[in-house]
């Protein structure tokens, strides 16, 4: 049975060789409806993309935010590159590279400084009572003498 190649439910039983066949054809053909094509080839990669980012990005120490732009830099770098004309690596492929990239451009986080100690407080009024107390100016209170 042959697919209408431009009927979009029939684009998501293609596997991804022969979405990259139909997506050159049409690229040759300046066909209006390549854009069916690229989405269906992007949503097969987005969870690639978020995949690497995510695992990736905690490797390295990024924030959330670093990790879902990255994300966001990655799945429009995704849509360009399947616009041009030349023959692409597999959808698969070609997310994991590019979410890399992407990944690798973020700058890690700066490490946090190790947080020192609190400086011992000065106890003024306990260390004078306690010298007063050594120096029999003062008596422990005691049972004995109350």
């Amino acid at each position: 049975m042959e697919h209408d190649r431009h009927d979009e439910h029939a684009l998501r039983r293609f596997d991804d060789v022969q979405l990259e066949a139909v997506r050159s054809e049409m690229i040759r053909d300046r066909d209006e409806r390549l854009e069916l094509v690229i989405r269906a080839l992007v949503l097969r990669a987005v969870p690639v993309i978020e995949r690497v980012c995510r695992k990736r990005g905690t490797d390295r120490a990024l924030s959330r935010a670093q990790i879902s732009k990255a994300i966001e830099d990655a799945s429009v770098r995704m849509l360009l590159r399947l616009n041009r004309p030349d023959r692409q690596p597999p959808v698969t492929a070609l997310a994991a590279e590019i979410a890399v990239a992407c990944i690798d451009a973020q700058e890690p986080r700066s490490p946090t400084l190790p947080r020192l100690a609190t400086r011992r407080p000065d106890l003024r009024l306990t260390n004078a009572l306690g010298d007063a107390v050594n120096d029999g100016r003062v008596r422990p209170n005691d049972w004995s003498n109350s």
